[in-house]
């Protein structure tokens, strides 16, 4: 039997289809779990170090390259020694001769070099190695594969930094997929989808009961990415390979919306078309599919998508309501990519950039507020207390979060009006995404099926009934929608 899973941006979850029902697998309770991880770092058994002969050959290179150093060094003190007493003597023949004590002053401004002992040099060049082998094991010990008992998922994971004291915390890596990774980036992404997906299939095999080995995993139409298509082809090349890792010997993969559309054909026992749109964290996929009747499977009719959601809508919040509590707009030396860089938590470089930065000339309260933020995990749950603004704005007028590990009694407040121009840039494209698909659909009055955590928007709501006047809204399920469908597909193409 297989199981779905959506691995998402934002929340990942799975499900199983027997009984002639859907199952879905819980995570400490809940069927879905933030897709965050945190790995306490290891500590490093300093006994394992050993020199080895390219070890050997770096160190008397090391000696050889000192010794030189200190010949030119020398040589360079003889010639400002003999300059000295050039001029003294040149002083002397001109019957003004430089006293003892001037001298003395003179040379003693010279420092004169020093040359360590064999035994010293090659002593700090072992110590050397030893911390850029040190250095390189912490590293291998964060990126290297480890037991998930020592894995801590989902909104833990974020509480989980600031109850150890070290270690690694990656939020979101589905939105990494598809931009330019470097060899050892590469490893290192795969290695973290490889061990959510891992934790996903161990679960849903305690919780079914046998070893699940089988799986249908959701796609976006087209992927947040850099590099175009073949940003895409990497991102699927990345996730089969961790699935295999993980311990997965057979996996395909399914449209999102597809997968949404089979979940509703499931439940659908009159024929007639639907328009899924499904908005997720990193991005928006709508397909057109003619749904019900006694038809196996959905039939797809057209597909659409854009690398944009509910992420881009938390950015232009975080832009809007957070960042000037650190001097956004406030302070004319802080300019804008600086809190972009903050606020994109999904973005690696982005973040590396922000926590590499000095704030020098920059006035208070706001350089203490971010040299705070650039703490290990700050950004990470500053980004879940924007997310948190974002739901609660999207049923109130007002509201507001509490940022006392930031500063006590910092808050940070916002209007459902500062929420719509926060989400303005990801509404544009998704109304243009919505015209492109009006075209397509033409004269047609498809049932709407929306599903994904952004479709709970009222703004998004009323952008696609302004998009499609005539259609009917049918109820789904916003959070569970493509999982269940994943799930069925699955049950069919075991």
């Amino acid at each position: 039997m297989k199981i779905g899973i959506d691995f998402g941006t934002s929340y990942s979850s799975a499900a199983a289809f027997r009984n002639g029902q859907v199952e879905h697998i819980l995570f400490d309770g809940q069927p879905q779990f933030r897709t965050s991880v945190f790995f306490p770092d290891r500590a490093v058994d300093i006994s394992r170090f050993h020199l080895t002969t390219l070890h050997e050959k770096e160190i008397a290179d090391s000696i050889r390259a000192a010794k030189a150093s200190y010949a030119t060094r020398l040589s360079v003190y003889q010639q400002d020694i003999a300059a000295i007493n050039a001029r003294a003597q040149a002083a002397a023949r001109q019957n003004s001769p430089l006293s003892e004590e001037e001298l003395a002053s003179q040379r003693a401004m010279i420092a004169k070099p020093f040359l360590s002992s064999d035994k010293d040099l090659r002593n700090s060049a072992i110590n050397a190695i030893k911390r850029r082998w040190h250095a390189e094991e912490i590293r291998a010990a964060k990126e290297a594969e480890i037991q998930f008992d020592t894995a801590i998922f989902g909104e833990d994971a974020i509480d989980a930094l600031f109850i150890y004291d070290s270690g690694r915390l990656i939020q979101s890596p589905k939105s990494m997929l598809g931009f330019m990774l470097g060899p050892r980036q590469r490893v290192y992404i795969t290695t973290i989808v490889t061990r959510i997906l891992k934790h996903i299939r161990e679960q849903a095999s305690q919780q079914l009961g046998y070893e699940v080995r089988q799986a249908t995993l959701g796609r976006p139409v087209i992927f947040r990415s850099s590099m175009g298509l073949e940003g895409g082809e990497q991102a699927i090349a990345i996730l089969t390979e961790a699935a295999r890792i993980a311990g997965f010997e057979k996996i395909d993969f399914l449209p999102e919306p597809s997968a949404a559309a089979v979940g509703y054909h499931a439940r659908s026992s009159n024929p007639h078309k639907a328009l899924i749109v499904d908005i997720g964290g990193g991005t928006t996929d709508i397909a057109l599919a003619e749904v019900g009747g006694d038809a196996p499977q959905p039939l797809i009719r057209n597909t659409w998508g854009v690398p944009k959601g509910g992420t881009d809508v938390d950015l232009g919040l975080s832009l809007r309501a957070v960042m000037p509590l650190f001097g956004k707009g406030k302070c004319e030396e802080l300019l804008a990519p600086v809190f972009v860089d903050a606020a994109s938590v999904s973005d690696l470089n982005r973040q590396k950039s922000f926590r590499d930065r000095r704030f020098v000339r920059i006035p208070e309260p706001y350089v203490s507020r971010l040299h705070e933020l650039q703490k290990p995990g700050m950004t990470v749950r500053l980004n879940r207390d924007v997310e948190r603004l974002k739901i609660d704005l999207s049923g109130e007028e007002h509201s507001e979060c509490a940022l006392d590990y930031i500063e006590n009694e910092l808050v940070a407040q916002a209007s459902d009006t500062i929420l719509e121009m926060g989400a303005e840039s990801f509404m544009r494209s998704f109304c243009e995404l919505l015209e492109n698909v009006s075209r397509g659909v033409k004269n047609e009055r498809p049932v709407l099926f929306l599903t994904g955590g952004m479709s709970r928007a009222p703004y998004v709501i009323e952008a696609v009934r302004q998009f499609f006047p005539y259609s009917k809204l049918a109820p789904a399920d916003a959070s569970l929608g493509v999982v269940e469908g994943l799930a069925v597909y699955a049950s069919l193409t075991t």
